[in-house]
């Protein structure tokens, strides 16, 4: 195994293992929440709002941000650091006037946005949503200075900084719910959170100043501005469409009745623990490494550091998505059952908490082979398939929500990334025409005696135990580790090559 290989599994260990940490915090986080709101009407406007400014920032910023990763890492490899910075200068000159002008129109159009994403909602109800969106709109701004700091440190390989944004999120969420909630109600969340952007913005400023200081730059005087503009345009595309579809799950969420919102929120937090430690932290140090292996143009290095990424991503998720799908009212009581949350929002988000977990392994391959596809510089096939694949989400979330309600908004989810990996696959062979998916079947078909016999011990732990921490524990620990065991023996290669790093790492400290 090269040290290259190996540096890119130290690396992705450490930032897993300090963001595992944070997303514990950040089960404390929701838990207070839950504790103080439930699933209210009061918590549905909440995360209507917060939830709309968030999909708008993802679909506008990371645009930006994807594409500069891929043209900043090849920038700073052929002409080095100062023209990087330049690049970096000339898209901040254009983002800022960019995103004062979008705020300006959302104010403008709230009352028509507040229709768009509560048709049901009542002329009361409509206004008070109207009020929200108004203070959640600056966190768009904020958005735009974290997320291009974030891939200036990212293309650096520098991910400490930027992973905690989780734990200052929640240490202040914690405090304003514990201070605030008296007398500032859910406006506490909105307080909390301009309160953590301002903090990460800093420290993230302070930080990236080692690789970056802003000069007022002439825009005709940085060629690579047109390519990310051009590379940008595409992924905005294809990231309006999946936030178009979130737009439809919320909306079609608040006719399921009050609660129902916030209850898919909630499901949502836990899915993140799950993605974003194993999932974004993965893809977003690969990626960096797939531009570096594309600029260098070492194919073989990129088609074998993708492989052993995906091979991993299947190992790891299917476990935990049987664990997750089983014990998924366990998960959903540890977390929340205390305080306002009650019975009916246990059965609710627990429900959507399954919808979720289903998409857990295609989330992660996907993100994978996306990445992949963005090092080529290649956007117009993910906006296309994404058109596809957001196309059956909203059309899978209309009809299962009418039998199964709220599992059906988020079981839609997982249909949506499963039919979006399948189609970037095929496009990827463009790129890479060895690539096959018959590279996975052998890890794919290794998993079917695992995935037995951790059903069997996750439903035996349930038929013996009655408490929700100590049956998830058994059947997490107990569970996993046979599995862990069953691939080893399986002699998987890419989970025999982390048992070897950890041994090396143990035995080394």
């Amino acid at each position: 195994m090269s040290k290259k290989h190996q540096s890119i599994i130290t690396t992705t260990l450490i930032v897993s293992g300090l963001t595992l940490c944070f997303k514990a915090l950040g089960f404390v986080k929701q838990a207070v929440i839950a504790y103080y709101f439930g699933t209210t009407f009061e918590t549905d406007i909440y995360n209507v709002a917060f939830n709309f400014v968030g999909m708008l920032s993802s679909a506008f910023i990371k645009s930006i941000t994807l594409s500069i990763v891929s043209i900043y890492t090849h920038c700073l490899v052929q002409k080095g650091r100062e023209a990087a910075s330049k690049l970096i200068s000339a898209c901040l000159e254009i983002m800022l006037p960019i995103v004062l002008m979008v705020l300006l129109v959302a104010y403008m159009l709230t009352p028509l946005i507040a229709k768009m994403l509560a048709p049901t909602y009542n002329p009361a109800e409509a206004t008070l949503l109207q009020h929200y969106l108004m203070i959640c709109y600056p966190f768009f701004l904020f958005a735009v200075i974290t997320l291009l700091w974030t891939s200036l440190m990212d293309s650096n390989k520098d991910f400490v900084i930027s992973r905690t944004e989780s734990f200052i999120t929640s240490t202040v969420t914690i405090l304003c719910c514990v201070l605030l909630y008296s007398v500032q109600a859910v406006t506490s969340l909105v307080i909390a959170q301009y309160i953590s952007y301002i903090i990460f913005a800093i420290l993230l400023l302070i930080r990236g100043r080692r690789y970056y200081k802003f000069t007022f730059t002439r825009i005709s005087d940085v060629p690579e501005v047109k390519t990310v503009l051009l590379t940008a345009l595409p992924i905005f595309i294809g990231g309006s469409v999946s936030q178009i579809n979130k737009i439809v799950d919320n909306s079609i969420s608040t006719g399921l009745g009050h609660g129902s919102v916030s209850a898919l929120s909630y499901a949502v937090s836990l899915e993140d623990f799950v993605c974003i430690v194993l999932v974004n932290n993965v893809v977003d140090i690969l990626y960096v490494n797939f531009s570096t292996y594309v600029a260098e143009n070492n194919q073989d290095k990129l088609k074998e550091t993708m492989k052993n990424a995906i091979n991993i991503m299947i190992s790891i998720m299917i476990p935990i998505t049987i664990v997750t799908c089983l014990c998924s009212k366990e998960i959903v009581t540890i977390a929340y059952f205390r305080g306002n949350f009650d019975k009916s929002s246990l059965i609710m988000t627990s429900a959507a908490l399954i919808g979720y977990a289903i998409g857990f392994t295609s989330s992660g391959v996907r993100d994978i082979i996306i990445r992949v596809l963005y090092s080529f510089k290649d956007t117009k096939g993910p906006m296309i398939t994404g058109f596809f694949a957001v196309a059956i989400n909203i059309i899978s979330s209309i009809v299962l929500s009418k039998f199964i309600g709220i599992m059906g908004v988020s079981l839609a989810s997982s249909i949506c990334l499963t039919v979006n990996f399948f189609i970037n696959s095929f496009m990827l062979k463009k790129h890479m025409p060895s690539y096959t998916l018959k590279l996975f079947i052998p890890t794919l078909l290794k998993q079917l005696p695992g995935c037995a016999l951790l059903v069997l011990i996750t439903l035996g732990v349930k038929h013996i135990l009655t408490n929700s921490i100590l049956i998830f524990i058994c059947s997490a620990v107990i569970g996993l580790s046979v599995y862990a065991i069953l691939l080893l023996i399986m002699k998987v290669e890419e989970i025999v090559i982390i048992k070897d790093k950890l041994i090396h790492k143990l035995t080394k400290s």
